[in-house]
């Protein structure tokens, strides 16, 4: 049963939100945060410039509507209730393909942008608070550590984003469970080494 007509238009705006982000994306990977106009993100969108403005204030706004879009999703899947946490991989994985631009722009190109990284900071913020509980859950106190258990979060949440976008854009999706027992493995013997000051 369709729905009413103002829910038709809402999940029409919706959609056509939603599409507009990722081209933006597109446009923004191939251009860059700072060089990419709205003209660029329109034509790349195959859109009338007034089409961005009636959903984005302006080109700042949209561009943080990409980051935040991408922070969210992750957060997300980071979120997802799971017995194990390694079952939460596969996930984000596929998350990173399928948002392969998005993740490009904040993770190579936003840390750099006074502006645009807090972003980025608010992801490793909310990572690495996350990351530490579940290591205290499941390993209690740290015994021997490098440095304090924020640092080894970040560490942690670093590479793990780091490695989803290098694998995406360059390992073979043939492999990606041989990829993802390879990061479950990295991170349990990094956890251990640094939580525990051993391997086992």
């Amino acid at each position: 049963m369709a729905g009413t007509y103002a829910e038709m238009i809402d999940e029409h705006r919706i959609n056509r939100r939603a599409m507009l982000l990722g081209q933006a994306a597109d446009a923004l990977d191939v251009h860059g945060l700072r060089s990419v106009t709205i003209d660029a993100i329109a034509e790349h969108a195959g859109v009338a410039k007034v089409v961005l403005y009636r959903y984005f204030k302006s080109k700042d706004g949209l561009i943080d509507a990409v980051l935040a879009e991408m922070v969210e999703a992750l957060l997300g899947v980071d979120a997802m209730p799971v017995e194990n946490w390694g079952e939460r991989l596969p996930h984000t994985l596929a998350l990173a393909r399928q948002k392969r631009a998005a993740l490009r722009v904040l993770l190579r190109q936003a840390p750099h942008d006074p502006r645009f990284g807090r972003h980025v900071d608010h992801l490793h913020a909310v990572l690495a608070e996350r990351t530490i509980c579940r290591i205290r859950a499941v390993l209690g106190e740290p015994v021997a550590m490098a440095g304090d258990p924020a640092m080894l979060a970040q560490i942690v949440s670093s590479f793990l984003l780091d490695a989803y976008l290098t694998w995406v854009d360059a390992g073979d999706p043939a492999r990606d469970q041989e990829f993802l027992d390879w990061l479950v493995a990295s991170i349990r013997g990094m956890t251990l080494r640094w939580w525990k000051g051993s391997d086992e």
